[in-house]
């Protein structure tokens, strides 16, 4: 399926992946204020964001945004849906739950 965008054909999937990478740059910044750090990995399709622990980069996820029927959602990679990707504010709390243990336990 193609779409006209000011006379420039755009196919959905570049609409889909740009729509994505919006996402994911919204909840980078929610997950930075919360001391993680992250890297857009935008070449990609589908865009991800990799989201790492701070001086211990081996404590991660990799987060993508997928659109269902009922609108966007934040999903890591094990395949769970996080948080409807207008709440980014979720999303970086349950993903800071997710790793949080993880982080607590290589700590010394």
């Amino acid at each position: 399926m193609s779409l006209t965008l000011r006379g420039v054909g755009v196919r959905a999937t570049d609409l889909d992946a740009w729509r994505a990478r919006r996402l994911l740059w919204r909840l980078a910044l929610d997950l930075r204020g919360r001391g993680w750090t992250t890297e857009a990995r935008t070449a990609e399709f589908p865009p991800m964001l990799r989201v790492r622990a701070p001086g211990m980069p081996s404590i991660g996820e990799t987060v993508t945004a997928v659109r269902h029927v009922d609108g966007w959602w934040f999903r890591t990679s094990g395949g769970r849906n996080i948080a409807h990707a207008t709440d980014t504010a979720s999303a970086a709390g349950t993903l800071d739950e997710l790793l949080r243990p993880w982080l607590d336990a290589a700590s010394p």
